[in-house]
């Protein structure tokens, strides 16, 4: 986890203080995804970048930016190369290394392929690469979206950050919000106009002559898709021995580092298979598990520990109640400011507020930790939501029967809510012809992972400087499951077959077996919602009183609604919650560099207490 901003502009006769200036104010705002060094490149009438680094591999050496032998030109990494040891068999030409570090082999295959470079690559990232030969300047994210990468042009100027409020720093990014988008099911706008999220598996270059700035895809799992229905010679067995080779080097890629690894253990399958998988790699990890009421409920808290005791890990659980987070978290406005600035969004899920908790407890247990496992990524490929106990199908069929016609009514009312043209909609996906439904869903997720779980996974993470590396995720693995007949899809993937099936080679059948559940978590965080509208509402109410962009009779009007007990309270505090967080987050692109959260819930988790349970 790190994270880069920058500028470059070939006309510009900007005064090198003024450079050195906005780069230290965009720096500020990345100060907690790498608080370990900090770097510029300031020395160029065009391109300036300053880039703050999360050490994790070649902890001494792996400075970044890294510059070739030739000095002419560098790259710069926010994210990991998993396969890079193996990429320098590769190299047609010798080169000096320089560093240790998985950066430096990004480096020296652009040297040799170019921009192909990026197809030989396995692991998540948002890569700088300027070649001052060329004078070029090349911007690339990773397959599946993990690592996140904005940029805007202004006239000659192309600004660029890991964050959206890191771009903001600068003062001639537009500021102006727009939440046409509000669903966010757009993988390229982002909430300011003018300034756009470069889609996974997309590059884009910048040079002396280029006048705008077009996306070139790089990667699409539509290549990969089975469109031919008939089967092939493996039998079910061999897709599911493929499946968990694969996945078995993925977890065994991801934990390259030399600093400490962690385990975010929910107690259900996905988290379970990562820890038994990288437990018999690198013994003694530390496995940490949120312990709340609806955990307890669906059983998966218990199936943590049970699976802890049987691996033998170290097992952490945070206890986490939201009714006093109000009084022990002290949650305030200046929290859900906070919360605003952390997530880039104009929106907070109450999710996130659990993710965050979990990341800060972490943080708080072992300080030392920078690298954490997750067991995301699975569902959305593998036929996870197929079959579970709050969605009942009676089979495959019904499943995709289901999901085709609701999904359908879905994107009929997105396509009337969303106003903007010409963007990557996930309502306007080029399927393939005889694409067939799940393969269509697999090709959904590709978006809804990115919009939604990849989002506030890196932001709460990166929130207590921690690295989230999700094994699941490996393109290998999703193209394999794309690859798959459609003759099999039955088979492999009502109720995820091929993942629980995979994991009986480590797990026992009563885990990998388990009912997926969802629980009653929904509930609790209405009640949530509704609790911290209303502690900070009047404050809200006093400090944004000159901030126009919603009555301040309507806020009140949905404000005395969501304290009734009836059928409209919940859409009144939903409303009331998205106003506020509209509102707030128009501020802060307004006020930015002015913004910065400093050490405010950073470490020093409240929610050290033990439970037995």
């Amino acid at each position: 986890m790190c994270g880069f901003a920058g500028f470059i502009d070939f006309h510009s006769e900007l005064e090198p203080d003024k450079a050195s200036h906005y780069l230290k104010n965009m720096g500020l705002q990345l100060s907690r995804r790498g608080p370990d060094e900090q770097q510029f490149v300031d020395n160029s009438s065009s391109v300036h970048l300053v880039f703050n680094r999360l050490s994790i591999v070649d902890l001494i050496g792996g400075t970044q930016p890294i510059w070739n032998e030739d000095q002419n030109i560098f790259v710069a990494i926010n994210g990991e190369i998993y396969n890079h040891l193996e990429l320098r068999s590769q190299l047609r030409e010798t080169h000096q290394f320089r560093t240790h570090s998985d950066a430096e082999i990004v480096l020296h295959l652009y040297e040799e392929r170019g921009v192909n470079a990026l197809e030989l690559l396995n692991g998540m990232f948002a890569i700088c690469i300027w070649d001052s030969h060329k004078q070029q300047l090349l911007l690339a994210r990773d397959r599946l979206g993990i690592k996140p990468l904005y940029y805007t042009q202004v006239g000659s100027q192309l600004i660029f950050a890991s964050t959206l409020f890191a771009l903001l720093a600068h003062p001639h990014a537009p500021r102006t919000t727009q939440f046409q988008d509000l669903t966010n099911t757009s993988l390229t706008t982002s909430y300011v106009e003018g300034v756009y999220r470069l889609a996974g598996g997309h590059s884009l270059s910048w040079d002396a002559t280029t006048k705008t700035v077009t996306p070139q895809s790089y990667w699409n799992l539509s290549d990969h898709l089975a469109l031919n229905s008939a089967s092939d010679s493996r039998l079910l067995q061999d897709y599911i021995a493929e499946y968990r080779e694969l996945f078995e080097d993925s977890v065994r890629l991801r934990l390259m580092s030399d600093v400490p690894i962690g385990v975010s253990l929910s107690g259900g399958l996905d988290s379970g298979i990562v820890a038994a998988v990288a437990n018999q790699i690198q013994p003694q990890l530390h496995c940490f598990s949120i312990l709340a009421d609806y955990t307890r409920e669906n059983g998966d808290i218990v199936a943590a520990r049970k699976l802890c005791e049987e691996l033998q890990l170290p097992f952490h659980p945070v206890f986490f109640q939201p009714e006093k987070v109000l009084d022990d978290w002290e949650f305030s406005l200046d929290t859900f400011e906070y919360l605003i600035w952390l997530i880039d969004s104009p929106t907070i899920d109450l999710e996130w507020v659990f993710r965050h908790e979990l990341y800060r407890y972490m943080k708080t247990v072992m300080p030392e930790l920078k690298v954490v496992l997750l067991g995301q990524g699975s569902d959305e490929f593998a036929g996870g939501y197929s079959l579970s106990e709050d969605r009942p199908n009676s089979s495959w069929q019904d499943f995709n029967s289901k999901m085709t016609k609701s999904e359908k009514e879905a994107k009929e009312q997105k396509r009337k809510l969303s106003r903007i043209e010409g963007y990557l909609f996930d309502f306007d996906i080029p399927y393939p012809s005889n694409c067939q439904d799940f393969q269509r869903r697999m090709l959904e997720k590709i978006y809804a992972l990115q919009r939604y779980n990849l989002w506030h996974e890196d932001r709460t993470s990166s929130s207590q400087s921690l690295e989230a590396r999700i094994p699941f995720l490996d393109h290998r693995l999703v193209e394999f499951l794309a690859a798959i007949p459609p003759a099999y899809h039955a088979d492999l993937f009502w109720n995820k077959t091929i993942i629980r099936e995979m994991a009986t080679a480590w797990l026992p059948r009563n885990f990998t077996h388990r009912a997926k559940s969802f629980s009653s978590q929904p509930c609790i965080l209405r009640k949530f919602k509704y609790q911290i509208a209303h502690k900070i509402f009047p404050e809200f109410q006093t400090k944004y009183r000159d901030v126009e962009l919603f009555p301040a009779t309507k806020l009140s009007a949905w404000f005395e609604v969501s304290g009734y007990q009836h059928s409209e309270r919940v859409q009144a505090t939903t409303s009331l919650f998205n106003a506020m967080a509209m509102t707030i987050f128009a501020v802060l692109c307004f006020s930015q560099p002015n913004y910065f959260p400093e050490d405010y819930m950073y470490g020093n988790s409240p929610f050290t207490e033990k439970f037995d349970f």
